[in-house]
């Protein structure tokens, strides 16, 4: 059996399954591409930290029994100042330092973190780490965590990369509240035997949630948007798991009781002014989707970590919801910043009129961050704003379909309200694994035939978007029109 690692440790204060089935390796969850750039990023970023301490010793060894004795050595060294990944064993629970530094009174321990926010969850990662040093024995008298700076631009020397805050008094309370839970979850992830499940708050984020408490349970609690804990409680109380069970009187907000009374009556809730707010698009009509991609570390020269990059746009024009024009397209070089000829070349095929169709306002903070880039070009973008109208706020004020699950993304509403359009097969079928392609291409990871295929296959998945959007708007538009006489208005 393995040790015992932060995650498990973690996992299991949330949930006793999710920590059981994680030790145990039950329903792993097969890694992505962006999954994997994410873990490259993570050990890219954590050697860029160990830069900064040239002084430092790394731990290579990926057996524990080795590390700690490695680590062991380096402690007991005077000379070693700084060790990187140090390995610690206490019973079965193993964890690694990310950076530890020698001082007078005994060591401090840096976690580094790929994120230019401070959160409150690292404090819980940075107890686990400590607590498991101090119960080896090691003084650990200072506790920071070094995270990245909003303000590094490339060119910058390596330091200015992060940025590093105190969190001493906040991990060491942590830790004494920590302390107590060893032996119970030591008990829980060393038995044979799965705990029983009990649905928590906690399960609605959990991926385990439709093979573990939600298992059969077709329209959950949990697809009530925005439910609260409160709320949660107080239908676990009542035995209540399923949105049709719910009682009339039970207290809901109006989109939560709408949300029910469609699962209810398995009818959709079709809004009295779906057919009005449709027929304020102005055709000739714009449907417009952006690709961006935003990395930990820039990729071009004056960007900051995390900074949104637009990268491609698709748009179709229509004379009607019916008759499609033509569609235009635009793909940034990966390697060079090309934000500003794709501001043009947004500008220019926009043209001076019509409605411009996005799905959410996602969009309009695309083109607002062109605006503070290029002033100049602020009269045409800000006429772009204007004319913006988000299709999927219409749906979200005056259309829900039961098999929506409470939520009114592309990827939800297109199945429902489009089945024959799928995006099943092709190359590239989400945003993010999209951001990721374009990020390892200008990262140089391709070879130049490979590329031309993730070009192809990015241009495929950003026009499928803005075809989808006119196909969901004819198919809302007709929905409309079939129930003008009769809606059904909660």
């Amino acid at each position: 059996m393995k040790n015992i690692t932060k995650d498990i440790f973690l996992s299991t204060l949330q949930c006793p399954v999710l920590g059981w089935n994680i030790r145990h390796n039950i329903d792993p969850t097969p890694l992505t591409i962006s999954d994997k750039f994410r873990l490259e990023t993570g050990i890219e970023i954590g050697k860029k930290a160990t830069e900064t301490y040239p002084e430092g010793i790394l731990i290579e060894d990926l057996n524990t029994t080795t590390a700690v004795k490695k680590t062991e050595k380096l402690l007991n060294d005077p000379d070693t100042k700084a060790i990187f990944e140090g390995a610690f064993l206490y019973k079965s629970f193993v964890t690694r330092a990310d950076i530890l530094l020698r001082n007078k009174s005994g060591w401090n321990m840096i976690e580094v973190k790929s994120s230019i926010n401070d959160r409150e969850e690292y404090i819980h990662d940075m107890a686990y780490t400590t607590m498991i040093m101090e119960l080896s024995g090691l003084n650990v008298s200072h506790i920071s965590l070094m995270h990245l700076s909003e303000n590094f631009h490339n060119g910058m020397e390596t330091k200015d990369l992060f940025v590093e805050i105190d969190h001493t008094e906040e991990v060491h309370k942590q830790v004494e509240e920590f302390k107590p839970l060893l032996e119970k979850i030591q008990e829980i992830t060393d038995s044979p035997v799965k705990p029983e499940a009990d649905l928590i708050f906690t399960c609605r984020k959990c991926y385990l949630l439709k093979k573990c408490t939600g298992k059969d349970i077709k329209n959950h609690i949990f697809d009530l948007p925005r439910l609260s804990q409160s709320k949660f409680d107080k239908l676990k109380a009542l035995g209540i798991t399923s949105i049709e069970n719910i009682p009339d009187n039970f207290p809901l907000t109006d989109t939560q009781l709408r949300i029910a009374k469609c699962v209810k009556t398995q009818k959709p809730f079709i809004g009295e002014r779906l057919k009005i707010e449709l027929e304020n698009i102005n055709f000739p009509a714009f449907y417009l989707d952006f690709e961006t991609v935003m990395t930990a570390i820039p990729l071009y020269q004056n960007i900051t970590p995390y900074e949104t990059i637009p990268t491609q746009f698709s748009i179709h024009k229509t004379s009607s919801p019916v008759c499609i024009i033509n569609h235009s397209e635009y793909l940034a070089d990966p390697q060079k910043d090309c934000r500003r000829e794709l501001a043009e070349a947004l500008i220019k095929a926009l043209e001076d009129k019509g409605s411009i169709v996005t799905y959410t306002d996602y969009e309009e903070g695309v083109i607002k961050e062109l605006i503070e880039l290029y002033p100049e070009l602020s009269e045409e973008l800000n006429y772009i704003i204007e004319r913006l109208v988000d299709l999927e706020k219409i749906i979200r004020e005056n259309y829900y379909h039961p098999d929506f699950h409470g939520r009114t993304s592309l990827k939800i509403t297109l199945p429902v309200l489009v089945p024959e359009m799928t995006y099943e097969g092709m190359g590239i079928a989400d945003g993010e694994t999209a951001s990721t392609y374009f990020a390892l291409m200008a990262l140089g990871k391709y070879t130049d035939e490979e590329a031309e295929k993730i070009k192809k296959n990015l241009l495929i998945y950003c026009k499928q978007d803005t075809l989808a959007m006119v196909e969901i708007h004819k198919k809302l538009l007709k929905i409309s029109e079939e129930n003008q006489s009769h809606p059904e208005i909660l």
